[in-house]
């Protein structure tokens, strides 16, 4: 008795589908994240710390979508994931306050600065949340 090969997949079930997910929870967690930016800037916080505030709302919302529609994963939500998602989202969270930062300095529209360092950091953070979130599953 020799061993089957294993079941073809679905293009769903691969990175592509993982990236499609990705792209429509980054939208939501944008959405939100933005909403909380001007929502904080018009309580009177400066667009910097409103930020920082903003972006926190996102990555627990994130954390949250990621594993469960993106990355599908199995396992209950725990402490130690999210601090080690939570962890391996700071460079992300970085990148993408550096180009936002770098955008208001230089004139550009809120707006422009904040879809310009999140298009950037997502990138770095699908590639990332994919080995922490779905590590048997890359193909």
């Amino acid at each position: 008795m020799t061993d089957a090969p294993p079941p073809a997949t679905h293009w769903q079930d691969g990175w592509q589908g993982q990236a499609l997910r990705f792209i429509v929870v980054g939208l939501g967690a944008a959405a939100l994240d933005y909403g909380v930016l001007r929502g904080l800037m018009l309580a009177g916080l400066s667009p910097y710390l409103a930020r920082t505030l903003s972006m926190a709302a996102a990555l627990l919302a994130t954390w949250q979508a990621n594993r469960r529609m993106t990355f599908r994963t199995a396992a209950p939500p725990s402490w130690r994931e999210f601090l080690h998602y939570a962890a391996t989202s700071l460079l992300g969270i970085g990148i993408n306050y550096a180009v936002y930062s770098a955008g208001l300095l230089l004139g550009l529209p809120l707006w422009l600065a904040f879809c310009l360092g999140t298009g950037i950091a997502a990138v770095f953070n699908f590639l990332r949340y994919r080995v922490l979130l779905a590590p048997g599953k890359a193909n």
